[in-house]
């Protein structure tokens, strides 16, 4: 998962270069690149937005400025997005906006079944190996700590 702000960047580059080849004439389908790529980013910010509200760390920190950064991040990109579907109205082939976020929400649906795939494997991972190092690493601390208490 990469971080929110690499997340916009990409998101923003994308708009730019699928708005420039419809401003210059190319079809849909020349641009699946920039496509995948502004699906993905875009399933990037909103998982990471939906993961961050869930986590732990976030409730018991300061998690306004979280919320205030993710708040002006979305307006970014629905401006982005209005931006994007002015150039497709005015430049686009009809029904060619329509097609387009048919095919971002398609693209952004299997970023995200990804995504939540290896955000559970992570935590797999994590309750298997971490959580009973930790177990092991008490008992042996608690072993030490009778044997120091019985040998006084």
């Amino acid at each position: 998962m990469i971080d929110p702000l690499s997340a916009f960047a990409a998101v923003s580059a994308a708009s730019s270069a699928i708005s420039g080849a419809i401003k210059a004439g190319k079809d849909l389908s020349s641009l699946s690149g920039p496509i995948s790529k502004y699906a993905k980013a875009e399933a990037e910010l909103n998982f990471g937005a939906s993961r961050k509200k869930k986590s732990l760390f976030s409730r018991m920190t300061g998690a306004e400025q979280a919320g205030i950064d993710e708040f002006f991040r979305k307006e970014e990109l629905d401006t982005l997005r209005a931006e994007m579907r002015s150039i497709f109205l005015l430049y686009g082939k009809p029904g060619a906006w329509e097609r387009l976020q048919a095919e971002i929400a398609r693209q952004r649906q299997t970023q995200k079944d990804e995504l939540e795939r290896r955000a559970r494997v992570r935590d797999a991972i994590i309750m298997w190996t971490v959580i009973p190092a930790f177990l092991i690493a008490a008992t042996a601390v608690l072993y030490l700590l009778v044997s120091f208490l019985k040998g006084q």
